[in-house]
């Protein structure tokens, strides 16, 4: 991760801490990323989140669930961040999804003749004015399972060309969640 890249993702966590109504758990959820604890604060967030109950907008969980997955948490967290409840008009427009919530789909339905082609499409994170979709790919492992890691991020849906974007790019899942909400009408 670069720098700027590192900056950017440190505004957002900031901006995700502020979630909570108590100061000093903001405080220590602030402290997670300063010291490099990210997973820890992740995981501590989520948890004070789903404890204080207030709810969380669409924009906001989807971020959430992008900072899981950048820092290798989504495993681990990803029913609980899609279990937070819900505020905002905006409750219904940009969804993250658990695994295992909707069906995975071949990803040469979407993209055939790319090097994606053979992976599996995980439904992670929809964009419901627009009927698009942000979903994780990752390669069936000989045992049948999917790959721990996704090997990339595709965006697609209704009237829009796919776009793919290689987990070894810099900032690729935040790159993702942009282009789900380009041209959309969910944040």
């Amino acid at each position: 991760m670069t720098a700027q890249e590192y900056a950017a993702e440190a505004v957002v966590w900031s901006r995700l801490a502020a979630l909570l109504s108590a100061p000093g758990d903001r405080e220590e959820v602030q402290d997670c990323w300063d010291i490099g604890e990210q997973e820890a604060g992740l995981e501590l967030l989520v948890d004070r989140l789903l404890e204080q109950g207030p709810g969380i907008g669409g924009s906001a969980r989807a971020e959430l669930a992008v900072m899981a997955e950048q820092w290798g948490e989504w495993d681990w967290l990803g029913v609980r961040i899609a279990a937070l409840p819900h505020v905002g008009e905006e409750a219904d427009r940009l969804r993250v999804l658990p695994d295992g919530a909707e069906e995975t789909r071949p990803a040469g339905f979407v993209l055939p003749g790319h090097p994606l082609a053979e992976a599996v499409l995980v439904p992670w994170i929809v964009c419901a004015p627009s009927g698009r979709v942000l979903a994780r790919a990752h390669r069936r492992e000989e045992w049948g399972a999917l790959s721990f890691l996704a090997e990339g991020y595709v965006v697609f849906g209704p009237e829009h060309a796919p776009v793919v974007l290689p987990r070894e790019e810099p900032g690729a899942a935040w790159d993702a969640l942009a282009a789900l909400r380009d041209g959309c009408d969910c944040g």
